[in-house]
């Protein structure tokens, strides 16, 4: 099995109750220097009705001189090589202060040329492609989770200048998915996404998409527990960042959430700690009381996680997460205790794709 390195650094804490950290500049090499491209997947196996997103999410933060083309291959080939089918490219963009009207990219955001290069390699090796820019918490002084913006009119004016070159390259690259929004809780439901849907769709004739937070912000508020309520405008198709806690048997835990959601949902990021006590609060990284890693932790959660969600009928299932480097990976590090890739974690992750292929799914 090819492997990826995930290069680890210092982690941020999240505030709790929010989902897995996400976009970490810390998570990419300073430098690396350029090597081949690896050789693309020939085999092409489109997803199909019926089958499930066997996924990975990609944590696409770049620098400046990065071999673009290089850490992409690696990172398809790597991902293919867990029996994947799918792939969630996340790809931060940022803000001044939680009461900026204005989202801009910085220099670790890929352009829509450079991300080009990551679809265009995904979709040559047969995966379903989603696209999904991802705020950067940095500059929030909170989870995105729990913000929302000051000035709602001119913030979406910003954010729609910025996405709609994302959108006609993944129009001109067939890419399946865009998700506009990513755990935007509380202005998920804004009227303002109704216009940003109107301009997105007239560049992007795919689905649009919104990832809900796992959390009681994103249910429909009527004692079910089951419905999104029409988060990121209508028509726009609804997943979940999954990050419950769980404890007793993991895989009746998983059971149990899965039944709360619509059937057919996507999780879109499941992901945990390599640390013991990490699966009462998933969504918190970086325990900085470890005294050792326990990679059974991540093979455990993967796998009861991934046979739920098949035994209760969801669309899919993604896995957080690679980042973007041309390196193998070593699993999970005292330094980054979240990575799984060539760890325990991947070993599961495999297995149970290989499982699900097997099942036709």
């Amino acid at each position: 099995m090819r492997k990826l390195i995930l290069v680890g650094a210092t982690i941020v804490l999240l505030v709790v109750g929010c989902t897995t950290v996400a976009h970490l500049r810390s998570l990419q090499p300073i430098t690396v220097s350029s090597s081949p491209s690896a050789p693309l997947p020939s085999v092409v196996r489109p997803v199909r009705n019926g089958i499930m997103q066997r996924g990975v999410d990609i944590d696409a933060y770049t620098y400046p001189g990065q071999d673009i083309a290089a850490a992409a291959s690696a990172d398809v080939v790597y991902i293919e090589s867990l029996h994947a089918n799918a792939v969630s490219i996340s790809f931060p963009f940022f803000m001044s202060g939680p009461s900026s009207d204005t989202v801009y990219a910085e220099n670790s955001t890929l352009s829509s040329v450079q991300l080009s290069v990551l679809v265009h390699d995904a979709e040559q090796a047969g995966m379903y492609v989603s696209i999904r820019p991802l705020l950067d918490e940095g500059a929030l002084g909170t989870s995105r989770v729990y913000w929302s913006p000051a000035n709602p009119g001119k913030w979406f004016a910003s954010y729609r200048h910025f996405l709609l070159p994302y959108a006609t390259m993944a129009q001109r690259e067939h890419a399946q998915e865009f998700i506009m929004g990513a755990e935007f809780s509380t202005f998920a439901a804004s009227p303002y996404w109704t216009a940003l849907d109107r301009a997105m769709r007239r560049r992007f004739h795919g689905v649009l998409g919104c990832s809900n937070n796992w959390g009681p912000l994103d249910f429909a508020g009527d004692g079910s527990g089951k419905a999104f309520a029409g988060n990121c405008g209508q028509g726009v198709r609804e997943s979940v960042d999954a990050y419950k806690p769980q404890q007793g048997n993991l895989l009746a835990g998983w059971e149990a959430f899965d039944s709360t959601l619509p059937r057919g949902t996507v999780e879109t990021e499941i992901g945990i700690d390599a640390v013991s006590g990490a699966y009462k609060r998933p969504y918190k990284h970086q325990w900085t009381f470890a005294t050792k890693l326990d990679t059974s932790v991540q093979a455990d959660w993967f796998t009861a996680a991934c046979h739920a969600a098949a035994g209760e009928h969801l669309g899919g299932i993604y896995f957080w997460s690679l980042g973007f480097s041309q390196q193998p990976a070593t699993g999970p590090t005292m330094t980054y205790q979240g990575a799984w890739a060539g760890g325990a974690g991947a070993q599961a992750i495999s297995r149970c794709f290989a499982w699900l292929v097997r099942r036709g799914r």
